[in-house]
């Protein structure tokens, strides 16, 4: 239940309705963050399939607090209208790119990557139950894998609800795999039929993909419509790669091996 005295930040707790806290805090909160000591998966779930991104922090007197953001401007992009840079195109004939084949590998990259200021412990234990019992949920979450040589050298993790899919964090050991791996992961979301993605916080190089910043409202009636769709993999295979990264870019029908 929602619990907001006017000032602060809004405390929340499940059950609550994700979509009813969506519209309050579109009306009513001008800021980004809610606050909750709950971690559970299916409260995760639930703020993931109204449009949240799932943060976490730790407070010296409450502990670990799970921090859900609804930005005030986001960035989003049409996977078809994405920005593929000629560097991009000609190393990805190196790399291939996967689904799904090694999400705690990419969790723990992200976190030696980014730290542990809003990757904290429980949120991340939520996560690995949210993708292990994705098939079951409103929110799917996912890994995005890139390959050289086998060794896995980018990636991220993001969630689907519907026909949105959420960055919500990821990583790069090898110099330039980074762009290769988003640019790939555009051409994946764009075959699978995916009609938004959702690139969170305004960044300079998701602009150069083609991402705009939309205000608050705006992203929720988005994120809404494309709630209502579906994705499906490429050439209707089950299989999770990996597949050439080069043919993903270039729009190369394939059937997964």
């Amino acid at each position: 239940m929602l619990h907001y005295t006017g000032c602060g930040v809004p405390f929340v707790m499940p059950p609550e309705d994700g979509d009813r806290l969506v519209d309050w805090i579109s009306a009513a909160y001008p800021d980004e963050f809610c606050a909750s000591l709950s971690f559970s998966p299916d409260f995760i779930d639930e703020l993931c399939a109204s449009g949240f991104i799932p943060m976490a922090t730790r407070d010296d007197e409450a502990g670990e607090v799970l921090i859900p953001k609804l930005h005030t401007v986001r960035s989003v992009l049409e996977p078809e209208a994405m920005a593929v840079t000629r560097t991009a195109r000609r190393e990805s004939r190196r790399y291939g790119f996967a689904l799904d084949l090694r999400f705690d590998d990419v969790l723990v990259a992200c976190l030696e990557t980014h730290g542990s200021d809003w990757l904290r412990p429980p949120l991340l234990d939520a996560w690995r139950e949210l993708f292990a019992t994705r098939n079951s949920r409103r929110s799917r979450f996912s890994s995005m894998e890139l390959y050289l040589d086998g060794a896995l050298v980018a990636g991220e993790i993001g969630v689907f609800v519907g026909g949105c899919y959420t960055s919500l964090t990821g990583f790069r050991r090898a110099s330039g795999s980074g762009t290769v791996q988003l640019a790939a992961a555009g051409r994946f979301l764009e075959a699978s039929g995916a009609s938004l993605w959702d690139l969170g916080m305004p960044l300079d190089y998701k602009a150069t993909l083609g991402a705009r910043n939309v205000p608050r409202g705006e992203f929720v009636r988005l994120f809404r419509a494309a709630r209502a769709g579906a994705v499906r993999r490429p050439g209707g295979s089950r299989d999770a790669g990996p597949w050439p990264a080069r043919g993903l870019i270039d729009r190369v029908p394939f059937i997964a091996p």
